[in-house]
C-alpha cells in the first residue's frame, strides 16, 4: 500500500472541534509509552493529552500523546520532521496510522 502525505498545517485547540462527540468516552491511547486511559475529549484535554477530537480533527495525522510524553515519539514526527514515507514506518506506526484514518469509530470506548 502507498500513502502520499500532505503536510499541513494543524488547527488551533477549540472545544468547538468535539461537536457531537463532546460527551463520548474514548480510548486515549499514548503512542508514546502506551498509557491507556477512557476519557472524553474535555477530560483528556485537562489531562493533558494531546488528541483528538479537542485537539486536532479526527482523521488528521498529528501527536497522539498523554501529558507525559513529547511529540518527538510520534509517527507523526516521522513523517513531518524526519520525513519518512510509509514504507519506512514501523508496524506500530502503521497501526497508529490506521487507527487515526478511522477516528472516531476506532477509539470510541466499548463496553463501558
Amino acid at each position: 500500500m502507498r500513502i502520499n502525505f500532505l503536510v499541513t498545517s494543524l488547527p488551533i485547540p477549540s472545544k468547538s472541534n468535539s461537536g457531537e462527540y463532546e460527551n463520548v468516552k474514548l480510548v486515549h491511547l499514548c503512542e508514546v509509552c502506551g498509557t491507556q486511559e477512557i476519557l472524553t475529549p474535555e477530560e483528556g484535554y485537562q489531562r493533558g493529552w494531546d488528541y483528538a477530537p479537542r485537539m486536532y480533527p479526527f482523521r488528521l495525522i498529528s501527536p497522539r500523546t498523554c501529558g507525559k510524553c513529547g511529540i518527538d515519539g510520534t509517527v507523526w514526527w516521522d513523517i513531518v520532521v524526519n520525513h519518512k514515507s510509509f514504507e519506512e514506518l514501523t508496524e506500530g506506526q502503521r497501526k497508529t496510522i490506521y487507527r487515526i484514518l478511522h477516528e472516531p469509530e476506532s477509539i470510541i470506548a466499548k463496553d463501558i
